[in-house]
């Protein structure tokens, strides 16, 4: 038989338990309502923004990072690191076959400045922006064409759209006016988005 005292207890922690349930309910709450509040004030921010001027400085730094991840994924000799800056992309194979990259000195690659091939961010703010390197490897030199995808009229990172690759030689005969398209002497992985 239980005695008062113990009905009391009882009665006690049931009670404390419901209340650090029904406060723990309520702190939920609070955080999935803080959450979607939050959610909702960035979306509506981002519909109302009206970028007029391109982010050139931030689209030379995306270009350079993204330019070393390729050049990182062509000296591990790895198709699938190369592919995890290009998901989906076709080529892929056609580049890192193109040269044993192994032996690329890329630490010493000459970069030729970066620059957007395309007048103007499209109607929904995406922009091209390109780097060519010429690279050592062995005897041999190629030049390396990396074109990175911004939005936001250059202020957000899209990734890697196109890697091409070419000789040097190549390169010099057609003047240095080469931008990744591929030929019988160049091969390209992924799309040229400056061709659109």
């Amino acid at each position: 038989m239980i005695n008062r005292q113990g009905m009391v207890k009882m009665e006690k922690k049931k009670n404390n338990r419901l209340l650090i349930t029904t406060l723990v309910f309520l702190a939920v709450v609070f955080a999935i309502t803080a959450v979607i509040s939050a959610c909702s004030a960035y979306n509506k921010r981002m519909a109302e923004e009206k970028l007029t001027e391109v982010d050139f400085y931030s689209m030379q730094e995306f270009c350079g990072q993204n330019a070393s991840a390729v050049m990182d994924a062509l000296a591990s000799g790895k198709k699938e690191r190369l592919e995890k800056q290009m998901p989906g992309a076709e080529g892929i194979d056609d580049v890192m076959g193109f040269a044993d990259w192994s032996k690329a000195d890329f630490k010493n690659a000459v970069s030729m400045g970066a620059g957007s091939l395309s007048a103007s961010p499209d109607e929904n703010g995406m922009m091209d922006i390109s780097e060519k390197f010429i690279v050592q490897a062995g005897d041999d030199k190629y030049v390396i064409f990396v074109e990175t995808l911004t939005s936001r009229w250059g202020r957000k990172n899209e990734g890697v759209s196109s890697v091409g690759v070419t000789t040097y030689e190549h390169f010099s005969d057609l003047n240095y006016d080469w931008a990744g398209e591929p030929d019988d002497q160049s091969v390209l992985a992924g799309k040229l988005r400056w061709k659109k």
